[in-house]
């Protein structure tokens, strides 16, 4: 009996481990402009791994994670070099979630390991000439003047995650914006 309950146990674990994934493929890959669902599982470098809160606001402030699509050919670059997943957004990847340190008005100054966004501080963030597998990476080194609608993202995580300091600014989308929320963190 003890072993027939045992086994009854581990046949329920694993039923329940194979449902959170199910689950985690789904949250991943809902349509690109229309989040359905309120949760987002990250196994990316980008940010800590773990569980998030998707979000929906209407302004965007420094220190938000925003979750959206790279721009046409940066997303479909980062999925041919396979540092995004494939995904739903317009150019086959899938939405990055990092976190935002400047916006429309910021001037952003990116050099040899630092970024500097006036009036906000600075980042330590090395800037490799190539990725792990000795490829050459392009680089935003020199003064950025953020647009209306761009933002900078930079990962604070890992120092090798692919962000604005390779690509530069990008364009981040029209309210309403998704941004992830940590597990146990109060939303904006």
């Amino acid at each position: 009996m003890r072993c027939h309950s045992s086994s009854r146990l581990q046949i329920v674990c694993i039923l329940i481990v194979c449902g959170f994934a199910v689950t985690a493929v789904v949250i991943q890959s809902a349509p690109a402009g229309r989040v359905s669902w309120p949760l987002f599982v990250n196994t990316s470098d980008s940010l800590p791994l773990g569980l998030y809160r998707v979000t929906k606001v209407f302004d965007l402030q420094r220190g938000y994670v925003l979750r959206t699509c790279l721009p046409a050919e940066i997303g479909r670059a980062a999925v041919q070099r396979g540092y995004v997943r494939r995904g739903t957004c317009p150019n086959g990847s899938a939405r990055v979630g990092k976190p935002i340190i400047a916006l429309q008005g910021d001037t952003v100054v990116v050099s040899d390991g630092r970024i500097q966004v006036h009036g906000q501080g600075e980042h330590e963030a090395p800037i490799y000439a190539h990725d792990r597998r000795g490829r050459s990476l392009a680089n935003a080194v020199g003064t950025h003047i953020l647009q209306p609608g761009e933002c900078f993202l930079l990962s604070t995580h890992s120092s090798f995650s692919y962000d604005s300091r390779y690509y530069g600014p990008i364009y981040c989308g029209e309210a309403p914006y998704f941004i992830l929320v940590e597990n146990g963190s109060r939303a904006p």
